[in-house]
Parts: structure tokens; sequence; C-alpha cells
């Protein structure tokens, strides 16, 4: 079986969980016999200068690269099925017009809120926003400036995902990361018997009894306020754990600097952007994950990768993150707001609970997150589909 993959990587700046999903999937792919050949856009082109303004704000409609680069790929592999991840902004929707109108199959991969959110978070001002589900030209979109806190860079946005709900109803399978996601995707229009809920997986790196336990805290991520840095840092300094405890922040963005300024008795490490690599032995040494984050996270990969080595997590109860984690068992779920999250920290300080939850996690994690359970619903659904390409070819 031939799978065209199409995706457009976020910026290397950035801490991406979804280009490590993506890339993983991929591997996993080939792993199981597919023969995958891959579209790719990288955003890094804009930040070099390589792409033109003006085909910058018209390609989130129609990419003319993109088209053409789809098509050549439908003549020359002749993809019996195709799986769309992140569309924006290099590529354009209008790839699924060009795969259906060749009677190619399409999945879609859903990781975040992009196919009906300019901003892809459903998050504005510090609270929840959905103003756009139902907007007929996705206006408010514009007045809020959601795409790159421009007016005039939310345009193109706006006008693309309007234009192309029709585009999205040529959708076979929509593939979302959480249970949250999928009920967001039927808010938003998407038959639910289309949505098949598909978690994201990292690999297992095997029994994780050969290292000793860790110590302290990791938060792994964009600094920025909808990650919830604001909130980490005010809970910590107001629980008192960091008398007995650390914090170290692995991440670059916005608040990089207000974290390298925290004053040094709060016991906070500022690691600044840590390859991936290297991330996966910093959070061997950890003793819990901290996810806080204020908006709607569809996932949280650090999750994942901390239960995959045996550390439970503290999670904010925002999103699809609660799915991920059993409070009490495999690590605490706490309301995004300062008392809260420091109850939280107070709760996973305990070394023989943090021992406990770390075992948990790691079950857990072999029983949902793993490679064998996301990628064999991902080839199940690929198959399907591409089955169903080919009978209605005959």
């Amino acid at each position: 079986m031939r799978a065209l993959v199409i995706h457009n990587f976020y910026r290397s700046e950035n801490a991406s969980g979804e280009n490590l999903s993506v890339l993983d999937e991929i591997t996993a792919l080939r792993e199981r016999g597919w023969d995958v050949e891959v579209v790719s856009a990288d955003s890094d082109t804009i930040a070099h200068g390589a792409v033109s303004v003006p085909s910058i704000a018209l390609r989130p409609i129609y990419s003319t690269r993109s088209v053409r680069r789809t098509t050549e790929a439908i003549e020359r592999f002749r993809p019996h099925v195709a799986l769309v991840e992140n569309l924006f902004p290099m590529h354009s929707p209008w790839v699924i017009r060009t795969l259906h109108a060749a009677g190619i199959p399409v999945a879609a991969g859903v990781r975040s809120y992009r196919m009906w959110c300019a901003a892809s978070t459903m998050f504005r001002d510090g609270k929840p926003c959905n103003e756009c589900v139902g907007s007929i030209a996705n206006l408010p979109a514009v007045r809020h400036a959601c795409y790159q806190h421009s007016p005039l860079r939310s345009i193109p946005m706006a006008a693309s995902l309007a234009l192309h709900r029709s585009t999205f109803r040529n959708v076979e399978a929509f593939l979302a990361v959480t249970q949250h996601v999928a009920d967001e995707l039927v808010a938003a229009g998407i038959p639910a018997e289309r949505i098949t809920v598909r978690p994201n997986f990292v690999p297992d790196p095997g029994p994780p009894d050969a290292h000793p336990p860790g110590e302290g805290f990791l938060f792994a991520g964009r600094l920025t306020s909808e990650k919830g840095v604001d909130l980490m840092v005010d809970a910590w300094r107001a629980s008192d754990v960091w008398r007995t405890s650390s914090l170290r922040i692995a991440g670059s963005g916005e608040l990089r600097d207000a974290v390298d300024r925290l004053d040094p008795a709060l016991n906070v490490e500022p690691l600044g952007l840590v390859e991936h690599e290297a991330l996966m032995d910093v959070i061997r040494s950890a003793a819990v994950m901290v996810v806080p984050s204020v908006w709607p996270e569809p996932f949280g990969r650090g999750v994942i990768e901390a239960a995959a080595v045996g550390r439970p997590s503290l999670v904010a109860d925002s999103g699809g993150l609660p799915s991920l984690v059993v409070d009490d068992v495999t690590g605490w779920i706490a309301a995004p707001n300062v008392d809260d999250f420091a109850v939280g920290f107070r709760r996973a300080a305990d070394v023989g609970a943090q021992l406990d939850a770390g075992r948990a996690a790691r079950e857990r994690f072999l029983e949902c997150y793993t490679s064998e359970v996301s990628v064999g619903i991902l080839d199940m659904t690929l198959t399907s589909l591409a089955e169903r390409g080919v009978d209605l070819a005959r």
C-alpha cells in the first residue's frame, strides 16, 4: 500500500510536539510495510525570507506550489490513500480537493483546532473562545487579530477557513488526537461517524527499572502565557514546595527573560531550548513532568514521554490533558488557577507517591500510547480507506 503524507512543519525555533508526532508516525508506517511519500513544507522558509509576503498571504487559500507538488506525486507515486496533517500556512486545504478529484481517499490527522480556528487554539484574551464556530466568514478572527496578532494577516487565514469548510467535507476519516478534540470536531460540523480517536504515541524506550528515581519537577515547552508558565511560577511560589524541591524549565518563547530573572531562592533552573534527544535524558532525571496549560491543550506529548520512562505528570484540567492522566494514580490533575495548582504541587511532592504514580504511568503508557496501539488504529483506518478506493476504481 502506498500512502501520501502532506504536512507543514512548524518553525524549528519552537518546540513542536506535532512535528515530532508526524515524523514518528511516518517511520512507524514504513516499519509496518507502507510505502510512504511525504509532500512537506517548512515554516522556517518564512523566517529565512525565501517566500514573498504576497505568496504567504495567498497560500492558506490556494497554494500553487502545493497543488502542483501534490498533482506530481499523484501521477508519479500513485498513492492508494492520503494522510493530511497540518496544512497551514505553506500548504492549503486545496490539496484535499486535488486528491479528491483524483479519486484518492483522504484521512486527516487532527492535533489542533486549525480547521476552524485561525489561531488554532480556541483561546483568546486568557479564556476559551469559539466565536468562529458557525460564523459565516470567520470575521471574529479578523476583528480580534487572531492570526499572529495581526488583523491584516488574519484576513487570508479567516478567508481560507471559511472557503474550505466545504473542502473538509471531502475528508473521509478524521483522526482526533483525544476525545476532547473529537467533540470539538462534532461541534464544528463534522459528522461523528467520520471521527476516530487516535492518540499520539512515542517510541517505547524500554523498561525504566534500570534508571534511578528522578528528582524535582520539570516543565518542557514554549514559554508563553497560554502554556501556563506564569500560572506555574506563581503556583510554585505559593506552594512552598520550592523549599525542599526544584523546578527546571526547558524551552524558549516570549517569557524566557522573565524565567531567567526569577529569584534564585525559588529553586527554579532555566534550561533554555533543549534538543529533543537531550530532553529525554532531562525527563528521566526528573521526578514529575508539569503541564500547566491554561488553553485547551489538544493532547500533551510531554505527558506520555514522561510516562514512557516511568514518570508521572501534574497537568492542568484543560482541553485533552486530563484524559492523559488518572488523578492520584498516574499523576495529578489541578484546575488551571494558582491556588489549585499550588495544591497540585504539594500533592505531587511526596516521593512515595511519585514512585507509585510513575509505575502506574508506565503501565498506562503501554496500554494506550505505544506505536502498536496508535499506529495500529492509523494502519487500520488507512487500509480501510485504500481498499475502499481500490474497489471504487474497479
